[in-house]
């Protein structure tokens, strides 16, 4: 039996368990840093802040490589801290939860100003415009989630740990599955591709009771995440040095 699933724009076939994405020509080893230098030159095609202003207005001829290369360039911001803006996504998501939408509107309206490519943010804002009855605002939102869901759907088709989705952040994959993919998440765990990369591996449940697991590419997630813990250490073992010498 085959399922089609229409998800924001996106087609996903399953056939026996199997997901179908279309062929990309990104490669994380060889193109992550490559990427990340390019979103990095002012006077390049994909430099961060050309991308972002396209982004702003929900340029409609942005490629999908094009958004990816935006995410990529994020990785890069001091305002980048995966781990830690996940507590932040949360409180916007349990406000909507608990029907305060202006409140989770007003939050997710600031934390965007400074962390734009948070899709679960984009989806939460669109979702208070709409219980709030403000249409075109919802769909202005949802419309800037739905591009970087294509562009991790581009970067790999997710199905296997070689071939795993490029996710900006830990909890990415997750929503992934639950709003494009139509699928609830079942055991969660990790692993590493065969270049040391840092992958989650997320096992998708669907109504007829198959399962799949799909896998998410965080690499440089876990690398910021180790980079912060560093600082910190460094600033505190300073701080010692600093009392010893009083």
């Amino acid at each position: 039996m085959t399922k089609i699933f229409k998800t924001f724009g996106l087609i996903l076939i399953i056939t026996s368990g199997q997901i179908m994405f279309g062929q990309t020509t990104f490669n994380y080893k060889d193109d992550f840093k490559k990427v990340l230098l390019k979103t990095n030159d002012l006077n390049d095609s994909l430099s961060y802040e050309k991308l972002l202003k396209r982004f702003y207005v929900n340029d409609t001829t942005m490629t999908n490589f094009e958004v990816l290369a935006l995410l990529i360039g994020f990785t890069d911001k001091k305002e980048y801290k995966p781990y830690q803006d996940i507590n932040t996504e949360r409180e916007i998501y349990n406000l909507n939860g608990e029907k305060k939408y202006q409140e989770a509107l007003d939050k997710g309206i600031k934390f965007i100003e400074t962390h734009p490519l948070s899709v679960k943010v984009l989806f939460e804002i669109a979702y208070s415009y709409q219980k709030l009855e403000k249409e075109e605002s919802a769909k202005f939102y949802s419309y800037k989630g739905q591009r970087i869901f294509e562009a991790m759907y581009f970067s790999g088709d997710g199905t296997t740990i070689e071939t795993p989705a490029f996710a900006l952040g830990p909890a990415d994959g997750q929503d992934f599955i639950y709003k494009v993919v139509d699928a609830d998440i079942g055991t969660m765990g990790s692993g590493r591709d065969k270049n040391g990369n840092f992958i989650d591996i997320l096992e998708a449940k669907f109504e007829d009771g198959k399962r799949m697991n799909l896998y998410f590419i965080i690499q440089h997630a876990t690398d910021k995440m180790f980079a912060e813990k560093s600082i910190e250490e460094e600033l505190k073992e300073q701080n010692k040095k600093k009392k010893t010498n009083k």
